[in-house]
């Protein structure tokens, strides 16, 4: 069989198969978020890393997401890591590919994750928007070089923040992976959730409002793939549905399963089945949806049974 890239793979009619969570999975091993350890398992833990994702390519996943996700430059300088920026974005990319590939008897791609992500869960602690069109440019060049296949820019929320870091991660030259986080408010309007501290009290971002800025920022949508993420279950479908009224391209999803627990765990004790996250992605694939899979509390368990459902899609003219 012929290796596809991965917008040839994302265009074929069957939808492909993301991976699921990697943090909640290691917090589930100890590594709590933002501690040392967690940042450094790259470089201290790579069996740990390897063995999630082995996990995923066993449960029949064909996209993973390196553990780039708190890899930024702004992040690890200030844990005083700088000197590791680029080793620890390499081994993400790395550890991912050997491990796949030791366990998969079919074709693998890798994305590279680049996220909003900022010390201690704080926003006021990203950058200025130009320094961080420049540092996301810097580690999407990284992780295309170290192999990436595409990049997922993950937990974005504003249409200046995400236009920035598109914008630099299309310099790398590979597809782009824009990770929207999305909420419903108290009149079922679809919101991005999330604020800049910059941004003005009471503001709300209307997904119908901001994407089409966002993707009018973008200079190459040929390689755009909407995404969902780091979302409810229940507000995935409906944001789905406001960017379809926009958006002709290629989409994903990959929601939540349960809550952040502080002070830097994730429960999952209210959360849903494995056949429930199914249920909900297969109506989500059956409208067309290209990407699946899970993102803060979705194991390999939701991903193998979700996998094992897969149909051929039947497209629809409504997402529910």
């Amino acid at each position: 069989m012929v290796d596809m890239n991965i917008i040839q793979r994302l265009k074929d009619p069957h939808p492909i198969l993301l991976d699921g969570a990697i943090n909640t999975e290691l917090s589930r091993q100890g590594l709590l978020f933002t501690t040392q350890e967690w940042l450094r398992v790259n470089l201290d833990a790579p069996n740990v890393v390897a063995n999630i994702h082995k996990a995923y390519a066993r449960a029949g996943a064909e996209v993973h997401i390196a553990n780039s996700f708190a890899s930024a430059r702004h992040v690890l300088e200030a844990a005083g890591m700088g000197d590791d920026y680029e080793s620890i974005n390499r081994a993400a990319v790395r550890l991912c590919r050997e491990a796949v590939d030791e366990v998969a008897d079919h074709q693998q791609w890798i994305a590279g994750s680049l996220s909003t992500y900022a010390t201690g869960h704080d926003r006021t602690n990203l950058p200025a928007l130009d320094i961080l069109e420049r540092q996301c440019a810097e580690q999407a060049d990284i992780l295309a070089d170290a192999g990436c296949d595409m990049l997922a820019l993950e937990m974005l929320f504003d249409v200046d923040t995400t236009s920035a870091m598109l914008n630099g991660a299309l310099q790398a030259g590979l597809p782009v992976s824009i990770g929207l986080v999305c909420t419903r408010d108290d009149h079922g309007q679809v919101t991005l959730f999330g604020t800049r501290p910059s941004m003005l009290a009471g503001h709300k971002n209307l997904l119908s409002e901001s994407l089409p800025k966002i993707i009018q920022t973008a200079h190459d949508p040929d390689r755009l793939i909407v995404s969902v993420m780091h979302s409810e279950l229940e507000h995935t479908g409906p944001a789905l549905a406001v960017i379809g009224q926009y958006w002709d391209g290629l989409t994903g999803a990959y929601p939540n399963n349960g809550h952040y627990r502080a002070p830097g765990g994730w429960d999952t004790s209210h959360g849903y089945s494995e056949q429930e996250f199914t249920h909900a992605c297969l109506q989500w694939v059956d409208c067309g949806l290209n990407l699946v899979g899970g993102c803060c509390g979705v194991g390999p368990t939701h991903i193998g049974t979700l996998g094992q459902s897969f149909v051929p899609p039947r497209r629809a003219d409504h997402i529910p």
